[in-house]
């Protein structure tokens, strides 16, 4: 059994899963103390190990926010939804605190392997919507890393949607400035929408607010035209779009969807597009698998 751990910018999230990529028993969580600093998030990773630990579990698999050398299991960079978060060593203190080998996957990159094998095909773009924007690139079972450890990180790609709104990397205009959970709600009130509002979720319950349908629909559209721009440059199987906001439902999902079949090529018109609602099992599951294929190769 592989004790497999998701550290998101506000929630973590962990499980036990077999080696047949099924889990086993409930998914644990817990708030991230992500301005407590690294130290205390990789406490509160642990800690929800521990209560899942059992005599069988042989490794950990952790699936983070940030860019990631999986090689060394060390975080190179990373944006504000986990300060300081850059530099963490994760594999290191994780197997010390643990006495179990521990691998390390982006979090986008993990979410891209479990959609991998739970929808097949030979290559899948994911594009993984929640606080930020990540996803990945799988080919034949395995996610393209690039020369410098951030193939995936799609949410930095530059959208028309996001002209003057900054990224949590520090540039103006990228994907997640629009699309993400943070990008919406702050496009909304940018907007001069109601500041009383905390959430992209509550946006999805202001179903007679004009500025919210907006801001809704203003994501939806970069994030699909993102997709099949993706979809457009790498030929994939399948292009799936996943993450919190992937329960958005309408009008943003059929603004994904407008957006999508109107930027894709037309030899690639019949390139399927699937918005996922699974949650963090889903990296859960990626990331025990690409732990899986380490220890047995």
């Amino acid at each position: 059994m592989i004790l497999a751990v998701d550290i998101g910018g506000t929630k973590i999230a962990a499980a036990r899963v077999d080696r047949n990529g099924a889990l086993a028993g409930v998914v644990v969580e817990t708030p991230t103390p992500a301005h407590e600093g690294p130290q205390s998030v990789v406490r509160a990773a642990v800690s929800l190990l521990d209560r899942l630990r059992t005599p069988d579990d042989v490794a950990v698999a952790v699936s983070t926010a940030g860019v990631v050398d999986s090689s060394r299991g060390v975080i190179l960079a990373a944006t504000s939804s986990i300060p300081n978060w850059a530099g963490t060593a994760l594999a290191d203190l994780v197997t010390a605190r643990t006495g179990l080998p521990t691998w390390v996957l982006g979090d986008g990159n993990a979410f891209g392997l479990g959609l991998s094998a739970e929808h097949g095909g030979d290559s899948l773009v994911a594009l993984i919507a929640g606080t930020g924007i990540g996803g990945s690139f799988v080919v034949e079972g395995e996610p393209r890393f690039g020369a410098h450890h951030v193939g995936g990180h799609f949410g930095h790609l530059p959208s028309p949607q996001a002209a003057g709104m900054p990224c949590p990397c520090g540039s103006v205009g990228h994907l997640e400035g629009v699309a993400s959970g943070h990008g919406i709600l702050a496009w909304y009130r940018q907007h001069g929408g109601d500041t009383a509002v905390r959430s992209t979720l509550e946006l999805t319950r202001r179903t007679t607010d004009e500025t919210a349908l907006l801001a809704l629909t203003t994501g939806g559209a970069a994030l699909g035209g993102a997709a099949a721009g993706l979809a457009n440059a790498l030929d994939p199987d399948l292009v799936v779009i996943s993450g919190s906001i992937a329960r958005a439902g309408d009008p943003w999902e059929s603004a994904v969807k407008a957006a999508y079949a109107q930027t894709l090529i037309p030899a690639l018109a019949d390139t399927p597009l699937t918005i996922s609602t699974r949650g963090a099992a889903v990296a859960l599951v990626g990331a025990a698998s690409y732990a899986t294929r380490r220890m047995t190769t």
